[in-house]
């Protein structure tokens, strides 16, 4: 039996997880601006207020993906709190749904729960599933995620799946919250077609911005950053979405399979690794203003996401 699986099988039910962290995340300047640059998001509402007014908000606002740094802290809370002193190197990020209602603006104070939604043993592997749920200082549901984490067991002999069965606490609301505000994108939804193809960009990407990136998340300088995780690698996606379509509250979901050799794509010391970022409209809804954006995102010839996408909203008319 894994780690992980004797965990729950201590555990028992019901399993009940307490809200993170205790006291309120607050979203400022310094942080949205760092995170920014991790990721290679220059939009400038991320760095102006005035940029951030022009769409119709008070304050900054932070890049689409950065809610994905208190929900990381989260889930590293979880697997300490099963598995004290586990290993991250064992832990695969296989797939993440990111639904962001509304950016989040500097001077946010912010709570997240997390809530277990599934575990299972298949093959090597046991299977974890994370919900996670972030409201603001007036309790409005703001982002919801959910995760799936593969850990390897160390086991390679396939065998029958084994299911644990939690009794999981659920947030109160299983509908996904939608915001009522309207983009204010430069794209002109009407132009829009399916197969209809987005620019190329190229970022580069290099051990710098790797520790950067780690040290956004609460890493150590003591263990310099070599992987590319795969959420850094989803927030230069969504920043390749913002600076095209120019508003980066136009999504309305992610949802992104990391595929398996991303976890081993190693920055090299002395230069950067180009990752060049497509994107092609797969479907489109006139009646909503809603368009889904498939992305691929290579580097080295190989594909950073077995399956990535966004659904975005626009205005009704520019």
């Amino acid at each position: 039996m894994s780690d992980l699986a004797a965990a729950f099988a201590h555990a028992g039910a019901p399993v009940t997880l307490r809200n993170f962290p205790a006291a309120s995340y607050r979203v400022t300047r310094e942080r949205i601006r760092e995170f920014a640059l991790a990721v290679h998001d220059f939009h400038p509402a991320h760095w102006r207020d005035s940029a951030a007014a022009a769409l119709g908000f008070p304050a900054l606002i932070a890049p689409p993906t950065f809610g994905s740094v208190i929900l990381t802290q989260a889930q590293r809370e979880i697997l300490d709190s099963l598995v004290p002193g586990y290993d991250p190197d064992r832990i695969l990020h296989a797939d993440q749904v990111l639904d962001p209602v509304r950016p989040l603006v500097a001077g946010d104070r912010l709570t997240c729960r997390a809530f277990f939604e599934s575990f299972r043993h298949f093959a090597a592997y046991d299977v974890l599933a994370i919900k996670t749920v972030l409201t603001d200082q007036r309790g409005a549901v703001v982002l919801t995620g959910s995760t799936a984490l593969l850990a390897r067991t160390g086991d390679g002999a396939p065998g029958p799946a084994r299911r644990a069965t939690l009794n999981p606490v659920r947030p109160a609301a299983r509908t996904r919250p939608v915001s009522l505000r309207m983009p204010r994108t430069t794209v002109d939804f009407d132009e829009l077609r399916v197969g209809t193809e987005l620019p190329a960009q190229i970022i580069d990407l290099t051990r710098t911005d790797l520790n950067r990136y780690a040290r956004v998340l609460g890493g150590s300088a003591d263990r310099p950053a070599v992987i590319a995780p795969g959420m850094l690698k989803l927030g230069l996606a969504a920043g390749y979405l913002s600076a095209w379509s120019g508003d980066p509250s136009a999504v309305l979901r992610f949802r992104a399979q990391f595929a398996h050799y991303t976890h081993a794509l190693r920055i090299p010391v002395d230069q950067p690794c180009p990752i060049e970022f497509r994107g092609r409209i797969t479907s489109r809804d006139p009646r909503h203003r809603k368009a889904t954006v498939a992305i691929d995102a290579r580097a080295e010839g190989r594909r950073l996401f077995g399956y990535a996408a966004a659904e975005m909203r626009f205005p009704a008319q520019l």
